[in-house]
């Protein structure tokens, strides 16, 4: 008898666990619904003080390319910010930098059971993508000079003294190619609408592929006349069209091991139907740009966790839905 209620419990179960497994299979809790791909660019905004330079030599296979910067002069980029200028300007504590990015991107619509459908107006977001770009950046300036040769004047009045003027600028920048992956959640307008918006939130990790340090040295040699009333301040910096020459070297080392990042964004994007007749093929098909703000950790191996602001931007997408 009780064999018999064992046998009969078990297929009450089976037939239970069937049944499920059919519900479950009819409707599953996210379905694949479209496929994406974007080009676009990023840009970060870095730390670049005499402290993140020695950090970043400590975290290089060869040390000796950091040259000792005691006493020279910080000399702002383009990018810069905290102190834009020339030459002996404002010191460049600063910058910033940028990536060409690729992505590709897998969308699941999720599954509602209050309503009992797809909700077309929620997705998500699963990437894989690639990043190719720059991050720290350090310039620096070292001005020397001493006489080289004393001369009287025509007029016999005064000493012209001549002094030999050499200065140097040297550039170093951190230079990466990474592999990353992310996932984002994404809340719609009406999709059925022609034009319509999105927002949500997203999270990005990458690891580099390639990660190394680009130096560059530029050598300047003038030669420098004036009067003994007129001595120039040692630290001016000049150039002559007469007696100039320049020399030029650069170099490159690796890191000891892989910078990685981990991006906390918002997309925020803006989606373009091409069709909405059902029967054509580009009904299935939109374009879409999008921003995504943000905050960027760049990990440097185990010397320092960067907390960079950080802007992404898919220039250009295209996207297929089923």
């Amino acid at each position: 008898m009780m064999k018999k209620y064992l046998m009969l419990f078990s297929l009450i179960l089976l037939i239970s666990f069937v049944n499920a497994q059919e519900k479950t299979s009819k409707t599953p809790c996210l379905r694949v619904s479209s496929f994406s791909s974007s080009l676009g660019f990023g840009g970060a905004m870095t730390s670049n003080t005499d402290a993140d330079y020695y950090i970043l030599k400590n975290a290089v296979e060869n040390p000796d390319l950091f040259v000792d910067i005691t006493g020279m002069k910080t000399s702002s980029s383009s990018w810069g910010y905290n102190g834009m200028g020339d030459f002996g300007g404002m010191y460049y504590t600063g910058g910033g930098s940028g990536n060409g990015n690729l992505l590709f991107n897998l969308g699941l619509t999720p599954y509602s059971k209050k309503l009992g459908k797809y909700r077309e107006n929620r997705e998500l977001r699963l990437s894989i993508g690639g990043s190719l770009g720059t991050r720290n950046n350090f310039f620096y300036y070292d001005n020397n000079s001493f006489v080289i040769d004393t001369f009287q004047s025509v007029s016999g009045n005064n000493i012209v003294y001549a002094d030999s003027v050499i200065n140097k600028h040297y550039s170093y920048t951190l230079d990466f190619s990474d592999i990353n992956f992310g996932a984002s959640y994404l809340f719609k307008t009406d999709v059925k609408r022609t034009v319509n918006f999105y927002a949500g939130i997203g999270f990005n990790y990458g690891i580099a592929l390639r990660s190394s340090v680009s130096y560059n040295e530029d050598t300047y040699r003038t030669v420098r006349y004036y009067n003994e009333f007129d001595k120039p301040s040692d630290d001016e910096v000049y150039f002559s069209n007469d007696n100039y020459s320049t020399s030029y070297s650069s170099s490159t080392t690796n890191l000891k091991s892989p910078m990685m990042f981990a991006r906390v964004f918002i997309p925020i994007g803006l989606n373009i139907n091409l069709s909405k007749k059902p029967e054509s093929f580009w009904s299935h098909v939109s374009l879409y740009t999008e921003l995504n703000p943000g905050v960027e950790f760049q990990i440097l191996s185990s010397e320092k966790t960067y907390a960079n602001p950080y802007v992404g931007v898919g220039f250009i997408g295209f996207r297929y839905k089923w």
